[in-house]
């Protein structure tokens, strides 16, 4: 037919091997080439990098502080030693009450308190010029203790009606903890920081320099900023300290004398003197409870750093958060004691361990009493919480953590922060139901705070 004569098969072109191995070889070569490039570059610019940025970031660990003397009520001049002439009274302590008999038993007949009252102060000579002294060896605790503290300023940047920029900042104080070898860490509340486009931090010497937010804590609203070590100068770095964590113990604590040093009138470098009136009240937050530290110390609404003993010791992290109306102007704190686990996991980067429960403990007197089994009752469950995807209710008492018994809340507290977030972790509770309580086992996947 006329249309063969059109018909033909086209055949793909061959391969042409040389052409695709050079091909392949200058591919390779190139990346070769770049990589040496990159070894050279990354070489020297590490070899720039200042010394202490190569330094390895270590893990922020608080030790327990040593043992406090029962009678924090004394007071030593930190600067120079006692002058003789500096007692209250040469005849503080007659040697009546001070002798004791060699054939006298070991085991003597303790004074009642208000004859030991009666004693003192019917002794003391307190003559204005003591007195200054006195108030002169509080004030140098203070300023020791005050070398830990920071200013700290977070600042945003607006317009006013007629569409001019202005600046706008709020203050803070902040408490120097540690330094993690690259890093100078600092304690401080996130409500000045929040939305700051700069965060500027000033030193009791006056020296100021920028600062970063590191981690912060939801429910405290505490929050650990850094400055990298190499911003800030030797002399400065020579004049600061770290803050001296004590301990709070609940028992004791009523009529110790304390220190509120930062801003507790309201006026950057203020202090005030008093008494601890009070450590029962919690702030009950996400799976840890916090005891508020109360005072007798008048302060400002917008008051701001540290309670200390008079050995400079920190016992709380002055709060405005939590405030009882019939407390509206006194100072109040966190207890560093139930603080130091959150310090350090905002400190080291890591988060705190999240089930998503608000409770407290069933004591064992509570337990008798209304029959309920001891352990970590629960008072209400957060919103889309692991707890309450896993089906936990308020009103179940938690009694174990895998195979960790759970007699209170504070062993709930323990326990929860030994897991890791993203574990499967089994819950046991004890839920009323039909006039009983009922053990049920629920499988929580814990997630991070």
């Amino acid at each position: 037919m006329a249309s063969d004569f059109i018909k033909e098969k086209i055949k793909d072109k061959p391969v042409d091997k040389k052409k695709l191995a050079k091909q392949i070889g200058m591919t390779v070569l190139i990346a070769v080439i770049f990589g040496v490039v990159s070894a050279v570059t990354f070489s020297i610019v590490y070899a720039r990098i200042k010394p202490d940025d190569k330094k390895a970031i270590r893990e922020i660990e608080f030790p327990e502080p040593e043992n406090i003397p029962e009678d924090q009520s004394s007071v030593s001049d930190p600067v120079s030693s006692p002058d003789p002439d500096d007692t209250l009274s040469d005849d503080t302590v007659s040697s009546d009450d001070a002798a004791v008999s060699e054939n006298e038993p070991a085991e003597t007949t303790v004074s009642a308190p208000s004859t030991v009252i009666n004693n003192i102060t019917n002794k003391i000579d307190i003559t204005p010029e003591k007195y200054a002294r006195l108030y002169k060896a509080l004030h140098d605790v203070a300023s020791a203790a005050g070398r830990s503290l920071v200013n700290v300023t977070g600042t945003t940047t607006d317009t006013d009606w007629f569409e001019n920029p202005y600046e706008n900042g709020h203050s803070t104080t902040g408490l120097i903890v540690a330094d993690n070898g690259r890093q100078l860490l600092i304690l401080a509340d996130s409500s000045v920081t929040k939305d700051a486009e700069e965060i500027s931090v000033i030193f009791a010497d006056g020296f100021s320099t920028q600062a970063q937010v590191m981690n912060t804590d939801p429910d405290t609203g505490l929050q650990i900023i850094s400055i990298e070590l190499s911003d800030i100068n030797e002399e400065t770095l020579d004049e600061i300290t770290y803050a001296n964590l004590g301990a709070s113990a609940y028992e004791s604590s009523p009529g110790t004398p304390v220190i509120a040093i930062g801003s507790p009138l309201g006026i950057s470098g203020s202090e005030a003197y008093g008494l601890i009136t009070s450590m029962t009240q919690e702030q009950e937050m996400s799976d840890f409870n916090v005891h508020l530290l109360t005072t007798d110390i008048s302060g400002s609404d917008n008051a701001s750093g540290v309670i200390i003993n008079y050995s400079g010791q920190v016992l709380g992290i002055i709060t405005t958060a939590c405030k009882d109306r019939n407390l509206a102007n006194k100072i109040t704190a966190y207890s560093i004691s139930d603080l130091k686990d959150t310090i350090e996991n905002l400190a080291n980067g890591k988060e705190r361990t999240y089930l998503g429960i608000i409770g407290t403990s069933v004591t064992k007197e509570a337990a008798d009493s209304y029959d309920i089994p001891t352990g970590a009752y629960v008072i209400n469950v957060d919103p889309d919480s692991p707890a309450m995807a896993a089906g936990i209710q308020s009103g179940d008492v938690i009694t174990k953590i895998g195979t960790e018994d759970i007699s209170d809340y504070k062993d709930y507290t323990d326990t929860l922060s030994e897991f890791s977030s993203g574990v499967d972790a089994v819950i046991t509770v004890k839920r009323f139901s039909r006039g009983d309580y009922t053990e049920l086992t629920f499988e929580a996947e814990l997630s991070g705070r």
